[in-house]
């Protein structure tokens, strides 16, 4: 029963570990106030589909650089989408005038400033680099990781 107990204790330990690792949060300046969003709404609003929050404010998505670990999970957990076909999809909205890509940055630490002094502002960054300065909408939990 010791052994059983033990082992489980450490499966449980890894899930958790690897668990946490796994979660993206959406992220919104302090001051929003329009409640939670589901991944569909943030998909629709990182692909411009829609303009504004579910409140009316005009949204101002932020995408991490090319690259980033966190871009590359956004992109396959919400958006749905590889990097090529975002680059399509954007191209394809500034040829009719449907609107701009989301601003790109470099760094958390960029993202987070970013995200705390634009309202209107939401972008994701992993769970784990969350700080008080922005307001979680929403976390995106990647079983794939697991």
């Amino acid at each position: 029963m010791f052994i059983f107990r033990n082992i489980t204790g450490a499966f449980l330990a890894l899930f958790i570990t690897t668990s946490a690792s796994a979660e993206l949060a959406i992220i919104s300046h302090p001051d929003y106030d329009g409640g939670e969003l589901s991944s569909v709404q943030v998909k629709n609003l990182f692909l411009g589909e829609r303009k504004a929050f579910p409140n009316g404010i005009k949204a101002m998505p932020i995408n991490h650089a090319v690259g980033s670990p966190d871009r590359k999970k956004f992109f396959s957990q919400v958006l749905n989408m590889a990097e090529s076909f975002h680059g399509r999809h954007w191209k394809r909205k500034r040829a009719t005038n449907s609107g701009n890509s989301p601003v790109e940055l470099n760094s958390y630490e960029e993202v987070l400033r970013s995200v705390a002094k634009t309202p209107g502002s939401i972008s994701y960054i992993d769970a784990r680099m969350v700080n008080g300065s922005v307001k979680v909408l929403l976390t995106i939990m990647d079983f794939d990781d697991v």
